[in-house]
């Protein structure tokens, strides 16, 4: 007779992550329940609830997760080796394409859970966003330095709207069953936006 080997916490959590976010990404926020959870995970509910305490838990621990992807993500584009401005354009077109691997993190952003649920989700995610913004900022400032965007733009003002413009992409993608390549907007925001940036001659 063949015994089962018994998964580590570790393990566990992570397939209960990875199955909320599939939830999230077919279904949306609303239908993510202990119940429609352990039923994925093929796990019963008091011991979904032995690794989170319930469904605001494992949202919160979803947020860590994107964010720790993202940053890994962040760090494997090799960024240093290129000018500040080339960073920022690298770094939006490999957000676009983050987005369009993990299509649970646009419905995650436009959840009824986030606008007006959970308030310790909410200040989590506006964490991850902060922490995106300010990351996106501090390449717009580096690229003022280096001489490749004006010095009127000012970059925390400036990179959030660089983020809303992403952001809408992303709801119009998730509307239209993402019937279209998100990753090919890339360049539509970088002409729009980023290179709308640059000195002006004579400047």
């Amino acid at each position: 007779m063949t015994v089962k080997k018994r998964k580590s916490a570790e393990v566990r959590r992570h397939d209960i992550i990875e199955a909320a976010m599939e939830i999230i990404r077919h279904e949306g926020v609303a239908r993510l329940t202990t119940r429609s959870l352990s039923k994925a995970v093929g796990i019963a509910q008091p011991t979904l609830f032995l690794h989170f305490g319930n469904k605001s838990h494992v949202l919160l621990a979803l947020v860590d997760t994107i964010q720790e992807r993202l940053q890994q993500e962040m760090a494997g584009l090799g960024l240093a080796q290129m000018t500040p401005l080339e960073r920022l354009k690298v770094v939006i077109r490999a957000h676009l394409n983050f987005i369009q691997r993990q299509p649970g993190i646009p419905r995650l952003l436009f959840s009824e859970e986030l606008q007006s649920g959970d308030p310790l989700f909410r200040d989590r995610m506006n964490e991850l966003v902060s922490f995106f913004l300010n990351f996106i900022a501090g390449l717009i400032s580096a690229a003022q330095a280096h001489g490749e965007i004006r010095p009127d733009i000012v970059p925390q003002q400036n990179a959030c709207i660089l983020i809303a413009a992403v952001q809408g992409l992303a709801f119009r993608w998730v509307l239209s069953d993402q019937r279209f390549e998100l990753t090919e907007q890339a360049d539509a925001v970088i002409v729009t936006l980023i290179e709308g940036w640059a000195p002006r001659p004579g400047s």
